[in-house]
């Protein structure tokens, strides 16, 4: 179509029929305020010939104005521009401080030996599982205490790609992991609080969060908890536009940690409460279903229960049957009692939720359910035998200390002055709120003592780690060495930094003596040595480490002495070291 035929059929188009100039304008401006959408829907002869013409796209959309589309698309552009770039400076103003702290305030390969055991605990589960346990069979985990399942499968696959993508198994991958990941997490919170609240509220709860010392310092531990959360955090994003997705990442949240399985399963519960549309809801259910009923099965498979870490966490510690039979001590009678007061203002909380069910009811309810959980397994279960003071600074509370924070700051930051009438009044109610939040900010800051005492008291068992890996390996001239099944510590030190192969090394948990039916081994031990004899020539062990309070091995060493010859105490104070001769 050439251009003199264009602006024929353009010309016919504006006089078309009886409209004037005025009409003309009028329609114009009709069709600008019931939107393009239904300006386009306008049936004119003149289109259509336009269209069958095979006129440009430059023609029809001179013909189809859409004025508020592309002022409305220009502000929705900037404001997404903005909301990024708003995640993407509360992230960094979260990472640096925590790689601060990793780098420079904590030695980088070392967690917290003392402390936060359960990081190299969750270390050797996934070097093991890298090592040895995938050769054994799909996504088969291995673990020298027996605990490759109880807390989860995702963490430590994660933690193995991680080892074969960058070819180190250092514990830095860890704790970088867990740093990154948790701030993310604050990225996202800075996001669901503006949503559902205001901006005030965004930074002022996202500053409590990303400045909170114990969160610093817990975040660049190497734990699982911030992969489950970041996870968490972003299903609650995608709620509820992308359902389905935000199931899915709720689903694989469950696969971190046995509780983020059990809030999964509750955010099902409370997205019925909401005011969103059924369908929605539903699937929500079906995308955390999918990975749910697939972690099930693959539990079933490995270990004879669909759902063993939630049993194991319900039984071991909740129903006490890893806790001490003993009566709770006076401190743990306080913690009873304080942890029932938390419980009831939490169960409080969660009523005013589902009345008032405000926009933000999950993602305020998955906080009131963490409180609740801790409330409840420190003040009604046999959890609370196994407390002390530096749980309070420790990654369990974590989570309840960025949410107390967030409770407090929508208090002071949209309630407040939202009851306060517009003018000076709201003003001073923003500026008092800020002045507490910005005192807590400042306040909180103390909790760096304490924990940097915690850290710095113990590493001297970092040292004696050190020194008695140094020590075995400097006797290891091949085969195998037995170590003890409880030091995840002296596993990572003997590969990381004496460069021991995991295939060399064998737990002391899986000896005879543990599947030997009678209560005392030695009873019948001209029969038992056999298998000791058998399970030495089997696995080619050459040298035999284990604690000096391990009487069953301090029994078995001295009736067999041509077996068995010692050569050193550990470097550490504890270890027994010991020269094996094939019998």
């Amino acid at each position: 179509m050439d251009k003199r035929t264009r602006r024929t059929l353009l010309s016919g188009a504006a006089n078309t029929g009886s409209t004037t100039s005025a009409s003309a304008a009028r329609d114009h401006e009709s069709a600008a305020a019931v939107g393009p959408a239904r300006w386009a829907r306008q049936d004119t002869s003149v289109a259509r010939a336009v269209l069958d013409l095979g006129a440009s796209d430059e023609v029809n959309e001179r013909w189809v104005p859409q004025p508020n589309v592309i002022k409305k698309q220009g502000v929705e552009s900037q404001a997404n521009v903005a909301a990024f770039a708003a995640g993407l400076g509360i992230f960094f103003s979260a990472l640096l401080p925590r790689l601060y702290c990793l780098y420079f305030l904590t030695d980088p390969e070392n967690p917290g030996l003392g402390w936060f055991n359960d990081t190299l605990h969750h270390w050797q589960i996934a070097y093991l599982s890298n090592e040895i346990g995938f050769s054994k069979g799909f996504l088969t985990l291995w673990d020298f205490k027996g605990m490759e399942y109880f807390w989860g499968l995702l963490h430590p696959l994660v933690l193995a790609m991680l080892f074969r993508v960058s070819g180190s198994v250092d514990i830095i991958i860890p704790r970088l992991l867990s740093a990154f990941a948790s701030s993310v997490s604050y990225a996202l919170i800075f996001v669901l609080l503006r949503r559902y609240f205001n901006t005030h509220v965004a930074v002022g709860a996202t500053l409590l969060a990303v400045a909170n010392p114990v969160a610093i310092f817990g975040d660049t531990a190497g734990m699982q908890e911030p992969l489950g959360v970041v996870l968490l955090m972003t299903a609650l994003v995608l709620w509820p536009r992308k359902s389905f997705w935000g199931g899915i990442l709720a689903g694989l949240a469950g696969m971190v940690r046995a509780e983020y399985w059990v809030f999964g399963a509750g955010l099902l519960v409370a997205s019925w409460l909401t005011r969103e549309n059924g369908e929605r809801k539903i699937t929500l259910a079906i995308g955390w279903a999918v990975p749910s009923l697939l972690y099930m099965r693959y539990m079933l498979a490995k270990t004879g229960n669909a759902i063993y870490p939630v049993y194991w966490n319900y039984f071991g510690t909740v129903a006490g049957q890893w806790m001490p039979d003993r009566s709770p001590t006076s401190l743990e009678s306080l913690t009873q009692w304080a942890a029932r007061l938390v419980f009831a203002l939490a169960v409080l909380g969660g009523i005013w939720l589902v009345r008032r069910r405000p926009r933000g009811m999950l993602f305020l309810g998955m906080g009131l359910a963490n409180i609740l959980l801790l409330g409840f397994m420190w003040g009604f279960s046999d959890y609370v035998l196994g407390f002390e003071t530096r749980i309070l600074i420790g990654r369990l509370v974590i989570v309840p200390y960025i949410y107390t924070g967030i409770f407090i700051t929508v208090l002071l930051l949209h309630f407040l002055p939202a009851k306060l009438e517009a003018g000076r009044r709201r003003t001073a109610g923003q500026i008092f709120g800020w002045s507490v939040v910005l005192a807590l900010a400042v306040g909180i800051q103390l909790a760096w003592k304490p924990v940097l005492n915690y850290y710095n008291e113990r590493a001297d068992l970092w040292t004696s780690q050190k020194l008695a890996a140094r020590q075995v390996a400097s006797y290891y001239d091949g085969g195998t060495i037995v170590i003890p099944s409880g030091l995840p510590g002296l596993t990572y030190t003997l590969v990381r930094f004496e460069g021991i192969p995991g295939q060399a090394l064998q737990s002391s948990m899986y000896d005879p003596f543990f599947y030997m039916k009678t209560g005392d081994p030695f009873e019948d031990w001209e029969s038992n040595r056999q298998e000791i004899a058998a399970w030495i020539d089997k696995l080619d062990i050459r040298l035999l480490t284990f604690d000096r309070g391990n009487r069953t091995y301090q029994e078995m060493v001295s009736r067999e002495p041509d077996w068995f010859r010692q050569l050193a105490p550990g470097a550490d104070g504890h270890l027994e070291i010991y020269r094996v001769t094939p019998p």
